[in-house]
């Protein structure tokens, strides 16, 4: 039988150390540790960034939509614009507005559908039955209804120059036209641009309220009734009565800041002397001299 040959290590060679098996050392766990937690915070910073971005396009495509109804209503009714103002079916007498909408003093109203939907109410329930038109993805504010809170139905308010028809009689709601040309039919907007004049607006969601977006330019030096969005990334979604839309940067620290509470009850507290987003609102909002 023979005998397997076997050759001993070379003189002073150390013996192969026991395989352990593979691990990690703190320092090794640590960076992988480190290295996951960058890329998922970059993962999170894309999925942000994405989902501000489906929010912007829907706003855009929002106004788009009120925009096109407020033109199909004007043909439909030999030019006439579609009304705006404030308003509640108790208040109306049987007039519409474009949709109804009221005051902070009736926070019942901020929830009601039927001020949109019912066409004994809402010109533009011939056209629109979507309840996600009317709300901007951003607005995720609520206001609070006997101890608990509800989702507004609506972010967005109509150029108040653009036909206002209720309550036109009031005081406070007069004041603010000041000098400035009030349109009510379309073949109106041939007196000015009508790509340089605002129609649907996205409003601050403390300061949605009225179906019309109230640019003061009255006697009230600096006076912001209505201010609007800056919720994406500083921008706020406007339209114009032509059919196209924008998103305006707003420049003021001031219009952001104030913009950011979600309820304000009092509108005629807000003076921002010298900006210079109210004074692009104002040029916006109609002709400076009625023609």
């Amino acid at each position: 039988m023979r005998m397997p040959i076997t050759h001993p290590s070379p003189a002073g060679h150390p013996s192969r150390p026991l395989d352990r098996g593979v691990g990690f050392t703190l320092i090794e766990l640590l960076v992988v540790i480190a290295i996951i937690a960058i890329l998922a915070a970059l993962l999170l910073a894309s999925i942000a960034s994405a989902r501000r971005a489906a929010q912007k396009a829907g706003c855009i495509n929002d106004t788009k939509q009120l925009m096109l109804a407020w033109h199909l209503y004007s043909v439909d009714n030999n030019d006439w614009m579609p009304g705006n103002g404030i308003g509640s079916p108790d208040t109306m007498a049987g007039q519409r507005l474009w949709v109804l909408g009221t005051t902070h003093l009736q926070p019942q109203d901020f929830t009601n559908r039927m001020f949109l939907f019912d066409r004994r109410y809402a010109q533009f329930a011939d056209y629109i039955q979507t309840p996600g038109v009317y709300r901007c993805p951003s607005d995720r504010t609520k206001v609070e209804i006997g101890g608990q809170k509800f989702p507004k139905v609506r972010s967005y308010a109509l150029n108040v120059f653009m036909n206002p028809i209720a309550p036109m009689t009031a005081p406070d709601f007069l004041m603010h036209f000041g000098k400035g040309y009030i349109f009510r039919k379309t073949t109106d907007l041939a007196n000015g641009s009508p790509s340089d004049l605002l129609g649907m607006l996205d409003v601050a969601p403390g300061h949605v309220c009225h179906p019309a977006f109230v640019i003061h330019r009255g006697f009230f030096t600096g006076m912001f009734y209505h201010l609007p969005s800056g919720s994406h990334g500083n921008k706020g979604i406007v339209s114009f009565v032509d059919g196209h839309v924008d998103a305006h940067r707003w420049g003021d620290p001031r219009t952001l800041e104030e913009g950011k509470p979600e309820w304000l009850p009092d509108h005629l507290s807000i003076y921002h002397i010298g900006s210079k987003d109210l004074e692009w609102l104002k040029d916006h909002a109609t002709l400076r001299d009625a023609p």
